[in-house]
């Protein structure tokens, strides 16, 4: 058995580890229960935690604590193995497995890495890109590293790392098209498989908000010279795959206020409204509406909505005495929310009237006497990139 000061130069190559070498010492021999300990480098860049198996089918586990990349609880898991079913792999000059290891871990898009012993000849494998790993015996010489989650900073235990105990173990990883999750599952065959999700995100240009059914994505449309019905709204949200959004939250309604102001511009002299969806139901506006409770109020009941992932609506707030559906004579059944920049118009009652306050608006009307209708807000959910698998 090596001492210990011998096992970190081997793996660290560093001679001043922090170590306890009484503990090591005293570790149990290879025909005995596995043992765990743990190598912290002096500056505290990374540790290792390594794990001793048994001569049946002698591994050793390895978890680096890195700088993280696109996962806080990936690590890597190190055994005896080789892929067997992958599509492409690239070499990496390492000159010690460390350095390889360190490589994927490293890696937004890394899943896998495989050497010899000796020589070092680093390969690693990127996500959707390696699919099998065959698992080995240590006299077999050939190293693999999967990266996959670890929440812990402690050693597992179990067999057929990186499953342990024949279960599944997942991990995350990223490349130019999309991120990933993906599934490392161990088979009786003596193989660990792997198969790969893609991430919905949203496109460029979209803002994601979580939603308690689903993320959405938002897309605030509009500028100072424009004007746009409702229709002419919901068509152009449509052309872009998507559809009014409503408001879930009261963070959704003031991004679409404050993207308002932006698109408007400092200097636009009055304030604005902007679409988001909502149309009133026709039983809250024809003869006898007065007789639906929830057609009263200011219940959102009485609208219907093409935003299908709402649930809360509490983005939606309303200005002071609205909805007002139809006081000022024909019926306002659309919904609007109101862009007003406090910083040009310090002295107007927000309290009242604030930034993103709903208001019910004539759906077909673009023009008033103190306003305009100069902008809508799109929603949609998140996509799967193209070409993602």
């Amino acid at each position: 058995m090596k001492t210990l000061s011998e096992t970190s130069r081997s793996i660290l190559g560093a001679p001043d580890i922090i170590l306890n070498t009484r503990e090591y010492e005293n570790m149990a021999t290879e025909d005995e229960i596995p043992k765990c300990f743990r190598l912290l480098h002096p500056i505290g860049f990374f540790a290792f935690i390594v794990f001793l198996n048994m001569p049946l089918f002698a591994l050793f586990l390895v978890l680096l604590l890195l700088p993280r990349t696109f996962s806080d609880s990936n690590s890597m898991i190190v055994t005896y193995g080789k892929p067997i079913n992958y599509t492409a792999s690239f070499s990496h000059i390492s000159t010690t497995w460390e350095e390889c290891v360190g490589a994927c871990y490293q890696s937004l898009s890394c899943v896998v890495a495989h050497t010899p012993e000796s020589p070092i000849n680093c390969k690693l494998f990127d996500v959707s890109k390696v699919f099998e790993v065959e698992k080995l015996e240590s006299s077999s010489g050939l190293l693999v590293a999967f990266k996959a989650i670890n929440s812990g900073n402690t050693c597992p235990i179990g067999d057929n790392p990186p499953t342990f105990g024949n279960s599944k173990n997942q991990g995350t990883a990223s490349n130019q098209i999309a991120n990933y999750t993906y599934d490392i599952d161990y088979s009786v065959g003596d193989t660990w498989q792997l198969s790969y999700t893609a991430i919905p995100v949203c496109p460029s240009g979209w803002t994601q908000f979580t939603r308690p059914s689903t993320n959405g994505c938002i897309q605030v449309i509009g500028g100072p010279d424009v004007t746009y019905t409702q229709s002419e709204a919901l068509t152009n949200c449509e052309n872009l795959g998507s559809t009014l959004t409503g408001l879930e939250t009261i963070d959704e309604r003031d991004f679409v206020a404050n993207t308002g102001i932006a698109l408007l511009g400092q200097d636009y002299p009055e304030y604005a409204g902007f679409w988001v969806s909502g149309t009133r139901k026709p039983e809250c506006y024809t003869d006898g509406w007065e007789g639906y409770s929830y057609c009263t109020g200011t219940s959102l009941q009485q609208f219907d909505f093409t935003d299908g992932y709402l649930t809360n609506y509490a983005g939606f707030t309303w200005d002071w005495q609205q909805p007002d559906r139809n006081l000022n004579g024909p019926w306002a059944n659309c919904i609007q929310i109101w862009i007003r920049n406090q910083a040009k118009f310090p002295q107007y009652y927000y309290t009242l009237f604030a930034n993103g306050n709903a208001d019910d608006a004539v759906c077909d009307v673009v023009d008033y006497q103190n306003y305009h209708l100069r902008g809508f807000a799109c929603g949609k959910i998140p996509e799967v990139p193209m070409g993602a698998i």
